[in-house]
């Protein structure tokens, strides 16, 4: 582990697809039982109760210790009594088919955009030692779908296309705003974007129509990144493979997360796209971290970097985030044969 190379020579050697007999670590860590093990729970306290400052400082510790080497967020533990929860709740969806015409979404200002950019560089800064923090935009699609749900959407899309288009464009504006942020400093050398496109079966419109409406938004949105030298990251859960080559076109640099349960295969994407773009992820964060042995999890994470680790162009991490559910065990098990498999 001395001759190891640092996060971001291992992130960048996978971008570049160089072969360096060490596989970089994704993750995202949405478990308290972990950040309680590694700082002690009076340390991680409530989340009401710890100032920014704190927690920036004790995700970075969570991180290093944990030997994560790349992750694009970092998410406060939930209060010891909400961690049984295990349902989903959603936001009330108020927009109608009938009513976008007279929808305008609302944004942050200026100022709260330059704020929010601020933290995750100083994120960037605190983590950069082990691990390399990529900031995440939000693309145009979910954020317009989810206002709606499906049935409203499909609605709108048919009746009243145009103004699908002009709501798409104000997230597409938003998100840009912010890339030109990030594309501006110096110390973050990759980004990710995330927008939720795909069910377990497919995507959730056909690639068609999101080849005409939203691949060129996106390709709008991380242009000021791309032409600032930045890494991109595409993130969607669900069977996207269908626009993977859309997304090669437009310079996505990697893909994540490479759902499993959703067919996304590691072997035949690392096949057919492997020496286009960085896949990143595909160990299954849904049935295998929270109900498998340590002995599976440990037999999975060396078949997946068998699988995937030929010819580079692979960062190994969990197929959305390590669950509330999920035993700390498990969790180590998954870790520890990372670092001393992948190593």
């Amino acid at each position: 582990m001395n001759d190891r190379m640092s996060c971001g020579e291992l992130v960048e050697a996978a971008f570049s697809h160089r072969e360096t007999g060490q596989i970089p670590l994704w993750g995202t860590i949405n478990n308290r039982a972990v950040y309680e093990h590694i700082l002690g729970s009076e340390r991680v306290g409530d989340p009401e109760s710890v100032g920014l400052d704190d927690k920036l400082e004790m995700h970075a510790e969570v991180y290093r210790k944990l030997g994560i080497d790349i992750t694009r967020a970092q998410i406060w533990p939930l209060a010891r009594a909400e961690t049984g929860g295990s349902g989903t709740t959603w936001d009330e969806r108020k927009l109608t088919a009938a009513g976008i015409g007279e929808h305008e979404p609302v944004f942050p200002g200026d100022s709260e955009r330059d704020e929010e950019s601020e933290v995750r560089r100083r994120q960037v800064r605190i983590n950069s030692a082990h691990t390399v923090f990529a900031p995440t935009l939000r693309g145009c699609f979910c954020p317009t779908f989810e206002k709606m749900g499906l049935e409203e959407f499909s609605y709108a899309v048919a009746d009243s296309p145009l103004e699908v288009e002009r709501v798409m464009d104000r997230y597409t504006e938003y998100s840009r705003s912010m890339a030109e942020r990030y594309a501006g400093y110096p110390e973050v050398p990759v980004m990710a974007v995330c927008d939720d496109l795909a069910y377990k079966t497919g995507t959730i419109f056909p690639p068609e129509w999101m080849r005409e409406h939203w691949v060129h938004r996106l390709a709008r949105i991380i242009e000021p990144l791309k032409e600032k030298g930045k890494r991109v990251v595409f993130h969607s859960d669900g069977r996207m493979e269908a626009l993977i080559p859309d997304l090669i076109g437009i310079g996505i640099d990697g893909i994540n997360p490479l759902e499993p349960l959703a067919g996304m295969d590691l072997g035949k994407l690392k096949r057919e796209y492997g020496k286009d773009v960085t896949l990143i992820g595909g160990v299954d964060c849904s049935q295998l971290l929270p109900f498998g042995t340590p002995q599976e999890i440990r037999d999975e994470v060396r078949r997946i970097i068998e699988t995937g680790a030929p010819g580079g162009g692979f960062i190994i991490g969990d197929s959305s985030c390590i669950l509330p559910v999920t035993p700390v065990e498990n969790v180590f098990a998954f870790y520890d044969t990372v670092h001393e498999y992948g190593a």
